[in-house]
């Protein structure tokens, strides 16, 4: 972007709001661990870190969804100002297209990767990106084996944009996960709500997700089906329980 600036941003997953640089175009949710790409166009541009951290207070201590979504509207303007053009052509768009490795060689080159580069000091998320490219690696499995690695404490995050290799040995999935629609992904999450004798947080359902194969993208719209269906209620704790018959 031609000016400096701060983004103020809602996780995808969890709802909760933050705020990064214009600089920044990858972000991980300090509440949720769900690393996901900034769209500026669905953010609230302010101009410096003191306004971005008072808004983001604001949000997060009430109901204030609708003023966040006016705020983003309001903004939209002044950010396709700052936004340079980046049309590319026919050319440049063959030429970034990824090539697909197999799993066995996706997980040799990530390990490759966080133990060359993460391991005596953080990583960038954007310069991990790059790596996975540069590599052959589909950034889409990336981004569920690092969610993964850090919920079980391979990893840590001393930064939203940055992660460190805390472990000597790490263990990724050997499977693609797979991607469902959003009505069978309800299916299977009022499954799993309903057999669970507690209540379940969103991070725990991801997590039983993952243990049958499945991408926990677009679990959050799931469940709100859910909910609007009545077979689901989000208690005062934020976790989710089977209420259907």
């Amino acid at each position: 972007m031609a000016r400096e600036g701060f983004y103020i941003i809602r996780c995808p997953r969890c709802g909760r709001y933050t705020y990064a640089s214009t600089h920044q175009k990858t972000r991980l949710c300090v509440y949720c661990q769900k690393i996901f790409k900034i769209n500026p166009l669905d953010a609230v541009f302010v101009d410096d870190a003191k306004t971005a951290r008072a808004r983001v207070k604001f949000y997060q201590t009430g109901k204030h969804y609708k003023d966040y979504m006016d705020a983003v509207e309001k903004s939209r303007d002044k950010i396709k100002s700052l936004i340079p053009d980046t049309n590319l052509n026919l050319e440049q768009l063959q030429d970034s297209k990824q090539i697909t490795q197999p799993v066995s060689m996706r997980r040799r080159e990530l390990e490759r990767i966080l133990y060359q580069r993460a391991r005596k000091e953080p990583l960038d998320l954007e310069i991990l990106e790059q790596e996975c490219l540069r590599a052959g690696v589909s950034w889409e499995w990336v981004v569920q084996q690092i969610e993964s690695l850090i919920r079980s404490g391979h990893l840590i995050s001393p930064k939203p944009w940055l992660i460190q290799l805390v472990t000597e040995k790490i263990a990724l999935a050997d499977k693609q996960l797979t991607e469902i629609s959003s009505t069978k992904l309800a299916q299977l999450l009022g499954t799993v709500l309903r057999d669970s004798p507690v209540p379940l947080s969103q991070d725990e359902l991801a997590t039983q997700l993952e243990k049958k194969g499945v991408s926990s993208a677009g679990i959050e719209e799931a469940l709100n089906l859910l909910r609007n269906q009545g077979y689901v209620l989000k208690t005062s704790t934020g976790t989710y329980r089977w209420t259907g018959d």
